[in-house]
Parts: C-alpha cells; structure tokens; sequence
C-alpha cells in the first residue's frame, strides 16, 4: 500500500509489471456505458509491431486453416478483448473509442489499426469476414455482413465471472484462437482461486452508492467483483433485480461497514476523503468510503479478477475502528 499524501486516502500498490495506469481521462457510449473494465491488458502476441492498416477495398480473404483475417469490432468491450486475442494484423478495424483506452492500458496494441464509426460505410468499406457484434448492433451487423460476405458473432454483456469465461471461449473461437483463450482464463481463474483461499471470515458488508439512488444489485459484475473480493453486497439482497433503489435513508438504516463510489478516473480503488459527499456520509464512514474506477465494472474481461485482488487489498487496510452510532 501507498498514500497519495491526501487525507484518508490509501491507493493499493498494484502487483503485476507494468501495473501504474496513465489513463487522464473516460471514453462514454453513446448509451452512456463507461470505458471498459480492465486492469492489466496484455496484447496478443506480447509486444505490438508496427503493421498499415488494411487497404479499406481489399476482398477478404481466409487461409487455409480457417482463421479469420479481418475482424472487425463493432463495441468497445470487443475491442479490447479481440487486441488480447489476435495479432493486430488480423483486425480490420475496431471502434474509433479504442484508442485512448489502449493508448493508457496497453500502449501500442492499436497500431496500424483501422477504426470504425458503426456505421453501414465503414462495414462495406473495410470487407471484414467477421464481425464482432454487441447484443443492440447485432441486427444492423447481420444485414450488412450479407453484402460484405461476413459472419457475424453476437457477443453478449457479461455480469459475472461464469459470463466473462463463456464470453472469452465464445470469442476465442470465433477467431480462431481458443488456446489463447484458454490461458487468459487459466490467469483469470488462478487468481480467483488465491482470492478464494484467503477469504476472511467476516465478510465486509459493503454497498456501491454513490448518492444517486441506484445501486447494483444481485447479477451485475459489480456485485460478482465485490463478492470475489471477500465482501458481502448488501444491495444484492434487495428484491429490485439487478439495479434497485437504495436511499440515504437506506443506507443509514443498512449501516455497512464500507461504502464504494465509483469515479471516473483511473488510480485503482482507493480509500478517500469523503468530505465531499453528504455529511452523514462524512460522520459514520469517514476513512471507510472506498473510490473506485467505475470502468473496471463495466466490461467483464479476465482482468476483472485484478479488480477483485485491488479491492481485496483496500478492504484490508481499511480502519478497524467505526463511528459510533
């Protein structure tokens, strides 16, 4: 652990290389998701070499061993997922909000990459024989893959751990690479394994709020990452499903033992000062409301686990005192 030098705030000293993030700021979807969950990204294939983009009038073309050879991805969270997966000079294009996020996470993966926009021109453009499509792009995606001679792979959100390892094989063997996803996995699930084995007894209850009323529930990857952590979210117990309503009133009649508040920025979770928020908030949970990346529990990626170990780490040095009540 390491303090930033601000009251109350601890940041978790990140384990793997590499680990110390330069992310300045958030990419938003139009549906207003944020930029993607991952923590340690590793590029297929190791270090990225210089590659041109594609001539855009190309005609696809597949070897002989079947791999696909222009990809195109039509979401954020496919993006980053097809840059661990295949080598960038296998992918046609990918969405024009990748860059900054890879520019931050994994330096270089991108380049020599062609971008998208999702729209019908860029699809006939680029002549992709795949295309990785989200669950609201897919019907779009499949009319137009008829006239560029596309498959189209219809990748769904993932809300837990179990949904990131169907995704990742899904995936993987879209492209043609199911070993790779295999030890991406391998990675995943070792590190929720060592999580598992050093789970306190006492679980901290714990509620992700961050004063808007909603809070993630039973089903989210949120819910799935404070709970690989060695927390208990108290939210899930709610009977909304998923996102339920949960007031100041609530929380003060909940009483849990640490508050997360997601933010946009990119230090890790991090304990903080919280005179900001509500002065209920400052009183009871002063040293105990946890900041974190409100990106890294959006896109369930094997990285995701990363996420479980940071916060493991903050609710460790959390105060053992609380306020009276």
């Amino acid at each position: 652990m390491r303090s930033n030098g601000a009251l109350n705030t601890i940041v978790p000293k990140w384990n793997d290389p590499g680990a110390r993030m330069r992310l300045a700021r958030f990419l938003v979807w139009p549906a207003g998701l944020a930029l993607a969950g991952v923590l340690f990204l590793t590029p297929a294939g190791g270090s990225i070499p210089p590659s041109a983009v594609r001539p855009s009038d190309s005609v696809p073309s597949t070897p002989a061993h079947g791999k696909p050879m222009r990809i195109m991805s039509l979401m954020l969270c496919n993006d980053l997922l097809l840059l661990m997966l295949v080598p960038p000079e296998r992918i046609a294009p990918i969405t024009y909000l990748a860059h900054d996020a890879v520019a931050a996470l994994m330096p270089g993966a991108d380049r020599g990459v062609a971008v998208n926009y999702g729209t019908a021109e860029d699809v006939l453009l680029q002549r992709p024989d795949l295309i990785l499509a989200g669950t609201y792009s897919a019907a779009m995606a499949r009319k137009l893959a008829q006239r560029a001679g596309a498959r189209v792979v219809e990748v769904p959100a993932t809300n837990s751990f179990e949904d990131i390892r169907r995704v990742v094989r899904q995936v993987g063997a879209a492209v043609g690479e199911p070993e790779r996803a295999d030890i991406l996995l391998a990675g995943m699930d070792a590190k929720l394994a060592r999580l598992s084995a050093e789970r306190a007894p006492h679980p901290l209850r714990v509620v992700a709020w961050s004063g808007g009323g909603r809070v993630p529930g039973r089903g989210t990857l949120t819910d799935a990452i404070i709970s690989a952590a060695g927390g208990e979210n108290i939210a899930a117990k709610l009977p909304d499903t998923r996102y339920g309503s949960f007031g100041l009133e609530e929380l003060l009649a909940a009483r849990p033992d640490a508050i997360l508040q997601g933010e946009t920025r990119w230090t890790g979770p991090s304990l903080r000062d919280s005179q900001t928020a509500h002065p209920l908030i400052e009183r009871y949970w002063r040293g105990r409301v946890v900041g974190y990346p409100d990106a890294a529990y959006t896109c369930g990626l094997p990285q995701s686990a990363d996420a479980a170990l940071a916060l493991r780490a903050v609710f460790r040095a959390l105060p053992a005192e609380q306020a009276a009540w």
